[in-house]
């Protein structure tokens, strides 16, 4: 695919592992908001996350890769793991970009984010970048939701929308403790995430 006046979305984890509430994410912004694509970024030297307690940048990738092999609009991006130095939201974006400056690119983040998305490294220039999703979960408050938008709105001049996701209870911290206890968390991933997480013993 050429990346002129293409619209596409970017969802960064640490897919360590990828379940299903993230391609579930990740649909729901293809639907809602016509994308062209949606790319998938596993984490790479993150600011917030201690990397010795990480599995291998490797297997997060493989993982991410089986995981949308059957979605053609969804593709995985291994630029921060590629590249040196500390990964932040703004300097991925920004060279995205750079890189694709026809591009419009909508930048997907979870809407308990908000509440400290003033303590990101430049927020400014994120919401420069990209138009923001904000991923709003059913057992959230929309209206309080919708007035941390507006601050934030008002503060960075962004361009911020709620995004609509079913209720998923799934965390990745969840699944790896299940894998510690011996329990198969066959719901929370797609199968074959499942199978290669059994076949290289992962999380035991």
């Amino acid at each position: 695919m050429t990346y002129q006046n293409k619209k596409i979305g970017i969802l960064g984890g640490s897919f360590d592992p990828i379940h299903n509430g993230h391609l579930s994410i990740a649909k729901s912004a293809y639907k809602d908001f016509s994308l062209d694509e949606v790319w998938l970024i596993p984490a790479g030297h993150s600011p917030n996350k201690d990397e010795n307690k990480m599995t291998s940048a490797f297997v997060r990738a493989e993982m991410t890769e089986l995981a949308v092999q059957d979605i053609p609009y969804l593709k995985v991006s291994n630029y921060e793991i590629e590249k040196e130095g500390t990964s932040y939201t703004y300097l991925t974006l920004s060279d995205f970009k750079e890189q694709y400056p026809e591009t419009t690119f909508y930048f997907i983040m979870g809407a308990d984010s908000l509440d400290y998305f003033e303590a990101w490294r430049h927020p400014e220039i994120i919401c420069q970048k990209a138009i923001i999703l904000v991923a709003v979960r059913d057992d959230m408050d929309l209206c309080d939701i919708e007035k941390k938008i507006s601050h934030i709105q008002s503060l960075f001049h962004a361009e911020i929308y709620p995004l609509s996701c079913p209720k998923v209870a799934i965390s990745s911290s969840g699944i790896r403790a299940d894998f510690a206890r011996g329990v198969l968390p066959q719901k929370e991933l797609p199968e074959v995430v499942l199978n290669y997480i059994q076949e290289k013993q992962l999380y035991q």
